[in-house]
């Protein structure tokens, strides 16, 4: 790890953890459902990959599975921070968590 990317990691106030996790995301307003796969978690936020581009400011609702069945899936609003378009087509996407439900 860089020296800059550690100054930048360490202004986070929560840690980020590397999930590699299913999450099923949802559009409230359509009742649309896609598939995405998780790429990170902390308390705030979450990033995910998935085919289906989202708007920057765009609500949705997040069901991020756990592979161990003893865990309750972590269900969430969420709010698109970012969402880049991939070399492959695919879409990663950022943003915050909202209340958890």
């Amino acid at each position: 790890m860089s020296s800059i990317q550690r100054e930048y990691e360490e202004k986070r106030d929560y840690i980020r953890m590397f999930v590699d996790a299913s999450v099923e995301i949802t559009d409230p307003i359509t009742g649309n459902t896609f598939k995405g796969d998780s790429k990170d978690l902390s308390a705030t936020g979450v990033a995910f990959v998935t085919d289906n581009p989202f708007d920057i400011g765009q609500r949705l609702n997040v069901k991020i599975s756990s592979t161990q069945s003893k865990l309750a899936p972590l269900e969430a609003d969420f709010t698109v921070m970012r969402a880049d378009k991939l070399d492959d087509g695919h879409y990663h996407v950022a943003g915050s968590i909202g209340n958890v439900n």
